[in-house]
């Protein structure tokens, strides 16, 4: 079982990287869209998040409908679906289970990532994913180019 796990993630994460590496033409715009963007994680149920983990928490949407990301020290991957009028259904699949020093915000960001999130709305470069009425993370699109 650990090794399917570890297989799955190195492919997801060697998909990941190709799929940026293509998509960098995508972002140079002034404008992000939801699909091939790195969407950084800036606020989780309209708190800001602090800065104090190994990598920037972040999520990415792939044309295949799946994504992936980083949450702060673990990885994790899902699909997702897109419905009428930015309806978004998420179906978290998994994470690594690496133990890293201060959780805290990794902890938070995988709680919410597997709530009932129902429809996203995208402003230029800012990506907000919501239960109903109510905000659950907010995302700042960063350029692939800032970023590697």
């Amino acid at each position: 079982m650990r090794k399917t796990l570890y297989c799955l993630t190195a492919i997801i994460l060697i998909l990941s990287c190709s799929c940026c590496k293509t998509s960098k033409k995508n972002v140079k715009a002034g404008k992000f869209p939801l699909v091939g963007t790195q969407w950084m994680l800036v606020a989780l149920e309209n708190e800001e998040i602090n800065k104090d983990f190994a990598l920037h928490p972040f999520i990415v949407f792939d044309t295949a409908g799946a994504f992936h990301g980083n949450l702060g020290c673990n990885t994790f991957f899902g699909t997702y679906e897109i419905t009428k009028k930015q309806k978004m259904r998420l179906q978290f699949d998994g994470a690594t289970k690496r133990l890293c020093s201060k959780m805290e915000v990794e902890r938070r960001f995988l709680v919410i990532l597997k709530r009932d999130v129902t429809r996203y709305e995208l402003h230029d470069n800012e990506l907000i994913l919501f239960s109903e009425e109510r905000e659950l993370m907010r995302f700042k699109g960063v350029n692939l180019e800032e970023v590697e």
